[in-house]
């Protein structure tokens, strides 16, 4: 009887008409492009699909058979925006009904953190954006974290209305660049938050883009023969190996820690035992739960911070096993009791703690916890709630003590120059499904979307591919890539991609000519604009933070990408959005000469003073820092005396350039940085930015 019914209901769900996550209850069409509804279906089943209006009339119709393999594409024919509510009926062995649809632009916001950050993390900025949030003709779809190495059908994720309530969990850069779209062109605005913090851009991209480039074959080669590997290996030995990469993890945390531990003065001053009195008057209290992200005076800060709390255990709990429960820390942790490591935990932000504390160490009377808590990036912290905090001893009756409440904190080192943990292997641990493996993101998050009809796509993205000069010099073909990777996915070769360049972060080297990794990803980014038609870069160097990888002003970032989107996407071309760009460079008597590109006006700098920010190398390659004079209307002169013979200039060459000040005299946008080359002799005239 099991078995009968077992199998009538895995054919009842076989014949189910079943829709991807971007046909959910208040979805956006896109208008005035054929609209391809797809999804899965018993093979060979009929399959009709309806666009209905608030009275009833179908506006649009269509059939279609399901493939071998259950897929159908159903095409509707084109549609003008409207914020008019439709219904959408997809009909086959049962009815799938989609309703409240509106017609108008979709955009992907792709990238990491700064994309993902939502508007309810951007301080002052958060109640501006909930005042104005009242939108309902704005609607997004924020994409579940997921991996996978085969393209995956669809994803848990639903459409949402643009309201008060909604509006700080809607990425903060997408928030304001809706806002300007649907100001501007008065249509329903629907985005796609396919995004991940901390991610690279080569699992954004797919196996056969990345292959075919010759910096990626061999690796991409590789990872499909792990691949097959992994499918043909039984249950068991999945789980062997499995148990074998949980070991490697743990002695690769082992490692990390101690690495980290050899430069911490909390770890080699052993702040988890007791004080010099002297010692003491460094710890301040605190009340724990803590989010960093909350509090003025960590907000701005990643590295280490220790605490410590003394409890008094009761007789009846002496010699018993207990556990200590903390909630869910961002990112990395070590528990301490009485001086003694418990248990750690890393790459596992979203897990709740609970330790186990061996009967030997509990004795009655009072006990010393601390934690060495580590936030590598992002909000860090405690971020769980307060009554999950307690110490529990089962053989005395399930007692708890509370551990919520005033815990004293000192800080310990800062996280500048932490490598980053190991990866937590996955129980399913299949090649292809770590978060930085190439594609894994793409067929997880952007697959289920692809054949979607959108306007574009808006991309944050390269702090994670910028941790050394190979990787950055690389990123000038990964970027292409990614793009490529897109615009097949929905079947737009030319699809629109704004990108942001990245803004200022770190701190500022006042005395060197040129200092960091990031100018480098900046100048890949520029590149990418120059070969990728119907790309552009829009430049945040003045909206950085030196402190915070995570600037809270999304606004002018979001602003900035709907000034390029109506540029270039929306046929009004006399919109600013560029800011200076190169345009030739030549030699002088004594020095460099750039003529300048500008949208409005002419070029001069934000402060009044003399352009800053520039260096001026020889052929040495030895940089110095350079005067530069103004030539109205858009021409730099810069020398130096130490440099009698220049070949190129640089310009906001640092991973924080505060000094840069170039502008655009009537829009204000920054000119973007970059570094020019001219041949030592004879004095030439050539485009700027040349390799």
């Amino acid at each position: 009887m099991t078995t009968a019914v077992a199998a009538l209901s895995a054919s009842v769900a076989l014949a189910d008409v079943s829709l991807p996550a971007a046909f959910t209850d208040h979805m956006v069409l896109q208008r005035d492009r054929r609209t391809h509804v797809f999804g899965s279906a018993q093979p060979g089943e009929q399959i009709t699909v309806e666009l209905i209006d608030s009275k009833g009339a179908v506006l649009r119709s269509g059939k279609a058979i399901a493939g071998q393999g259950g897929r159908f594409i159903v095409e509707l024919a084109p549609m003008a925006g409207s914020d008019d509510p439709l219904t959408l009926d997809v009909k086959g062995a049962n009815t799938v009904t989609v309703k409240d649809v509106v017609v108008g632009d979709i955009w992907v916001a792709g990238g990491q953190s700064n994309m993902e950050w939502t508007l309810g993390g951007t301080g002052d900025q958060t109640a501006a954006g909930v005042a104005i949030a009242n939108e309902p003709s704005i609607r997004f779809l924020r994409a579940p974290h997921v991996t996978a190495n085969r393209a995956a059908f669809t994803v848990d994720a639903a459409w949402r209305t643009l309201t008060p309530a909604s509006a700080p969990d809607m990425g903060a850069v997408d928030f304001w660049f809706a806002q300007q779209l649907r100001k501007a062109n008065g249509v329903p605005i629907g985005i796609l938050e396919i995004n991940w913090g901390g991610t690279r851009a080569e699992p954004w991209t797919d196996l056969a883009t990345l292959g075919a480039d010759p910096l990626y074959t061999a690796r991409v080669t590789e990872l499909r023969r792990a691949v097959d590997t992994w499918n043909s290996l039984s249950a068991a030995d999945r789980e062997i190996a499995y148990q074998a990469e949980r070991k490697l993890f743990q002695e690769a945390g082992t490692a990390w820690w101690s690495a980290i531990n050899a430069t911490d003065p909390g770890a080699k001053g052993k702040w988890y035992s007791k004080d010099t009195p002297e010692e003491a008057s460094e710890w301040k209290p605190v009340t724990l739960p803590l989010r960093w992200n909350a509090d003025p005076a960590r907000k701005k800060i990643d590295g280490i911070e220790w605490y410590r709390r003394t409890i008094e255990i009761p007789a009846e709990w002496d010699g018993k096993e207990c556990f200590i429960e903390l909630g869910a820390i961002d990112d990395a942790d070590v528990l301490f009791v009485n001086g003694k490591p418990i248990a750690n935990t890393i790459s596992d932000i979203g897990t709740a703690r609970k330790y186990r504390i061996p009967a030997a160490l509990i004795k009655a009377g009072p006990c010393t916890i601390a934690i060495e808590m580590l936030d590598l990036q992002g909000e860090g912290g405690f971020t769980g709630s307060p009554d999950v905090m307690r110490i529990t001893c089962a053989a005395a009756n399930n007692a708890s003590i509370p551990l919520s409440g005033e815990w004293l904190a000192r800080m310990g080192r800062s996280a500048s120059g932490l490598p980053q943990p190991p990866t937590r292997p996955s129980k399913e641990l299949a090649p292809g499904t770590g978060n930085g493996d190439p594609a894994s993101m793409f067929n997880a998050m952007i697959a289920p979307f692809a054949g979607v009809e959108i306007k574009g796509a808006i991309w944050y993205q390269g702090e994670s591919n910028a941790g050394s000069v190979a990787d950055a010099e690389a990123y000038r073909s990964l970027l292409p890539l990614t793009i490529r990777s897109w615009r097949a996915a929905f079947q737009q070769p030319d699809m629109p991609f704004g990108i942001v360049s990245l803004a200022s972060h770190h701190a500022h080297h006042e005395n060197d000519a040129i200092a960091g990794v990031w100018p480098l990803l900046r100048d890949a980014q520029l590149a990418t604009e120059r070969s990728s038609p119907n790309a552009g870069v829009i430049t945040t160097i003045d909206v950085g933070d030196a402190d915070d990888i995570h600037p809270r002003d999304k606004r002018t970032v979001g602003e900035r990408l709907a000034r390029w989107a109506m540029a270039t996407s929306y046929g009004q071309p006399d919109t600013a959005w560029r800011g200076p760009r190169t345009k030739s460079v030549r030699r002088d008597t004594d020095g460099i000469i750039i003529d300048f590109d500008v949208e409005r006006g002419r070029l001069t700098t934000r402060d009044g003073k003399a352009p800053a920010s520039f260096a001026i190398a020889g052929a040495d390659g030895k940089f110095v820092k350079a005067d530069a004079e103004l030539r109205p209307p858009n021409t730099i002169k810069i020398r130096s005396s130490d440099v009698p013979l220049p070949v190129e200039v640089r310009y906001a060459w640092q991973d924080n350039p505060a000094d840069a000040n170039v502008v655009d005299e009537m829009s204000k946008l920054p000119a973007h940085p970059f570094r020019v080359r001219v041949e030592a002799d004879p004095i030439q005239t050539q485009p700027a930015n040349t390799p």
